[in-house]
């Protein structure tokens, strides 16, 4: 197996094509193949959304969402990773209208999960899924957005994964992992065309089941997750990567020290 994959190369042609024709493409948890010593890294990845922070920008002062974000240089053909330094989240009102346009100082990664091997791996790993352009971007930096989600439902406050509605992200690629599912129902994925048709619909129900999708190519949502048990709280753990390519990167970082 390749150091920099988690999958065998036929799941990464796979979803290239489908995502060449759809825009989209889902990896389930069970053909995420990850190397043995990693595997206890899941977990303890996974641990880390016990400590994530309140977002403060959401409306009327609801507390459905918890999350944290950091952005990342990456150079695919080498491999190189490293951690930029942390800034506020902004994204322009077109593609959210419910928050955008705005900078919106965000907590960041922990160390914990910056120290974690397998988010590295999964950086990297994600990026063979997708059907980049020209082979020259591989020598390229990438901006790799990094997002840890909580989503929390009760029964006196409905947990919204996407309260902007079918959005794009402003990047070229993206992967969405599940991370945990706890007393939850509903929360299914929706993938809408560019005229916002819906044209699929699936939800990831298992720890790293994985969404791919192209941002050019189509708009994506997440209906809102319920409580099984009213009693308890429902809980939607995700981290999302979102990879930009910017090869003006190094120069504008070198411009910067």
């Amino acid at each position: 197996m390749r150091e920099t994959g988690v999958e065998e190369p036929t799941m990464q042609t796979e979803a290239r094509e489908e995502l060449r024709a759809n825009g989209y493409s889902l990896l389930p948890a069970d053909r995420l193949v990850i190397d043995a010593e990693l595997r206890q890294h899941v977990k303890e990845l996974a641990a880390e959304w016990e400590h994530l922070e309140t977002d403060q920008y959401l409306k009327g002062g609801s507390r459905f969402r918890e999350r944290a974000y950091d952005r990342f240089f990456f150079v695919p053909r080498t491999g190189e990773v490293r951690l930029r330094p942390h800034r506020p989240y902004f994204q322009s009102m077109n593609a959210n209208d419910y928050a955008g346009g705005i900078d919106r100082d965000v907590a960041p990664l922990s160390r914990a999960t910056l120290d974690n091997p397998l988010l590295t791996r999964l950086l990297r790993a994600d990026f063979e899924k997708f059907p980049v352009p020209e082979d020259s971007w591989l020598d390229d930096p990438w901006d790799v957005q990094c997002h840890q989600f909580r989503i929390i439902s009760t029964p006196d406050e409905t947990g919204e994964p996407t309260p902007e509605g079918p959005h794009r992200d402003e990047v070229d690629f993206g992967a969405i992992h599940l991370m945990g599912r706890f007393n939850a129902r509903g929360g299914e994925s929706q993938v809408y065309s560019l005229d916002k048709d819906l044209v699929a619909e699936f939800s990831l129900t298992e720890q790293m089941d994985t969404m791919f999708w192209a941002d050019a190519q189509i708009l994506h949502a997440v209906r809102p997750i319920h409580p099984l048990d009213p009693a308890k709280a429902a809980v939607r753990d995700v981290l999302i990567l979102g990879y930009k390519h910017e090869p003006e990167l190094r120069r504008e970082e070198q411009n910067a020290v």
